[in-house]
This record gives structure tokens, sequence and C-alpha cells, in this order.
């Protein structure tokens, strides 16, 4: 029997799907989430690995797209218009190249379809060295991670993924090790299929995941592709800027 994945859900009308990226989940979409339900139906689905969602020893994209389609399916939606963020962008996009006619537009936040730098690989390594038995609060596990990870910003993101069980113990909500297996998978290129389905590509502006010399391939494979800046936001464009980002969204998506 196939799994489904957990999901949230908000308002009603025309359906979107936000999908998340590498060690979020659909709470970190929740202010974007409720901000479009007020004209939208909106669904964020944890990513099979994470957050509540099944774990699985495979983790590639076509299964991702798939994991979405069945979603789909289990919902009764038809068709979709699908927000990603980073590995989210890569399962959107592949979404669109498997299962064309289930996509009326895209949107694709901070990543192309190229293979991209593996940012988490020190992280997941760090991560999975931690001894999760020997901790007491979460401080603790911030300040083991330190030496490996310096960047508080990134430390408190990947933290959320730690969980206190009933009885006092710590767990990962993620099933790093299906991450750590598969890191040369998420961070490789996507397969693309050349498409007409209109198409948005959000990048932050102190971001380098998309470059200006991306734009002539991406709009060979997306002849109808735009591209917005949002110059003072990084890698997390919807948290650094998010008035700037729900405008861009919206008015894409609101067109006729």
């Amino acid at each position: 029997m196939k799994r489904i994945l957990h999901c949230k859900r908000y308002g009603s009308g025309e359906p979107i799907f936000i999908l998340h990226g590498l060690f979020g989940c659909w709470n970190n979409w929740r202010p974007v989430a409720k901000t479009l339900s007020r004209r939208f139906r909106v669904v964020v689905p944890d990513l099979r690995n994470h957050g509540q969602s099944f774990h699985s020893r495979r983790f590639d994209y076509d299964v991702l797209a798939e994991d979405v389609l069945r979603l789909m399916d289990a919902l009764a939606i038809e068709r979709a218009m699908l927000i990603g963020h980073s590995m989210g962008g890569k399962v959107a996009l592949r979404v669109a190249a498997l299962f064309p006619l289930r996509v009326t537009r895209l949107i694709i936040v901070d990543i192309t379809h190229r293979a991209s730098r593996p940012v988490y690989g020190a992280a997941v390594e760090a991560l999975a060295r931690l001894d999760l038995a020997s901790i007491q609060r979460l401080k603790d596990a911030d300040e083991r991670l330190r030496p490996a990870i310096p960047d508080p910003v990134v430390r408190l993101f990947l933290l959320k993924n730690l969980e206190r069980l009933p009885d006092g113990a710590f767990r990962w909500k993620v099933n790093l090790e299906a991450i750590r297996s598969n890191l040369g998978r998420i961070f490789g290129p996507v397969a693309v299929q050349a498409s007409a389905t209109p198409c948005l590509f959000i990048r932050g502006g102190r971001s380098e995941h998309v470059r200006d010399a991306d734009w002539p391939e991406i709009r060979r494979t997306f002849p109808q592709a735009e591209l917005a800046t949002i110059p003072h936001a990084g890698h997390w464009v919807h948290i650094d800027a998010e008035p700037a980002f729900l405008n861009a969204v919206e008015e894409f998506f609101m067109r006729p």
C-alpha cells in the first residue's frame, strides 16, 4: 500500500501546493500559507523523510514527485499550482516534467534544475555524530553543534528537526540516514522537460543559487519563464522578505 504524505490545508479556491526544502517541514511555510489561503486552497505537505511524513530509504526526485501526485489524488485535486523552495523547487520541476497535465503554474524559489553545492554536507555529518542520549536540553545540542555549524541561523533551522519525546528523550524527525546517503542525488541535477507552463523563478539578491548565467538555459526549457529578484533576501526568500515574496507570488498566481 502506497503511503500518503502528511500535510496541512488552508482556505478554499484554486489549489496551491507548497513544497519545502531540505530539513524543512510544512510549519516553515505556515505564515505564507495562511496569507495565500485568503484567496486560494493551500496544501503544505511534509515531504518524505521530513516532519510527520513517513520515512523511506529511497529518496530521489522521481519518487518525491510521485509522492506529490499521490497526495493530489488523495485530495481529489486534478490540477494545481506549485511553489517549491530549494529541494522542493527541484521536486516541483520534476512533477511538471513527469505529470505536466497536473500543473497549471510553477513558482521555483531560489534554485534551478542544475546541480548545486552540497551546503549541508558537513552539517549532516555533525547531526549524525550528535549523541542524543546525552542531550538534556536543546541548548546542549546547540552548544555541541556550534564548532561544526558556526552559523546560528542554520543551527536553529536544523535543530527544529529535533523532537523531545514524552519520556524526555530526543529524536530526529527527519530521516538522517536517508538524507546522508542520498546527498548526491539531492544536490545533483534534476531532469526537466521543455514546457509552456507559466513559470516564475524567485531568487534572493544575496543568494548565489540562481545566477544570471543560468537564465538563458532556463528560458530554453521554460519559454514563458519570468525572473523576480528580491534584493535584500538570501536563500530563505520567504522568510527574509516575506511581504515582497508574497507580492510576487500573488501577482503571478492571480493573472488571468
